[in-house]
């Protein structure tokens, strides 16, 4: 019986669900960059970040600001890695 380390295993996983280095470094610059704590960051996958509003003031607004926050962000990771947001009413 062959074992696999569980370094592997998590690394294979975070890959597979987005949640490598870049998606640490957007989450930690993510509320800096939106302006408030009502738009939740909630994954990435494929260039594209997944967030909640709490009403559709705020996704309205983040709709607004998209191309700014994503050029924001994409200068924090230094390089074109997110390519849209979209967010959704929870």
């Amino acid at each position: 019986m062959e074992f696999t380390e569980v370094s592997s295993i998590i690394k294979k996983l975070s890959d597979k669900l987005g949640l490598n280095d870049d998606y640490f470094i957007v989450m930690s610059k993510w509320q800096q960059e939106v302006g408030n704590n009502k738009v939740e960051l909630n994954g990435f996958k494929d260039g594209v970040l997944f967030a909640s509003a709490k009403s559709a003031v705020y996704v309205n607004d983040l709709n607004l600001r998209k191309r700014q926050i994503i050029n924001k962000l994409n200068q924090y990771l230094g390089k074109k890695l997110i390519k849209n947001i979209k967010c959704e009413i929870k």
